[in-house]
């Protein structure tokens, strides 16, 4: 579980390469017609910018692994 928090904590980090290259693919994707190519970087690009709205939405690293660690308790018990 720690490494999923990490992912949380630094978020900004891999979110926003990935949502770039992620969007530059699926523009390509589209261009040569390859369905399947193109709905897998919008999957990652939308994963992408729903973790970052999340990030932000929380409070920043410190706020949003808080947060997280909050929601499993609450479902987990």
């Amino acid at each position: 579980m720690d490494e999923i928090y990490f992912l949380v904590r630094y978020t900004p980090f891999w979110a926003m390469p990935l949502l770039l290259i992620a969007i530059e693919f699926a523009y390509l994707a589209w261009i040569r017609k390859k369905k399947s190519w193109l709905y897998a970087c919008l999957v990652s690009s939308v994963i992408s910018i729903f973790s970052l709205i999340f990030y932000y939405w929380t409070g920043g690293p410190e706020k949003s692994v808080k947060a997280l660690m909050d929601l499993v308790r609450f479902y987990s018990s």
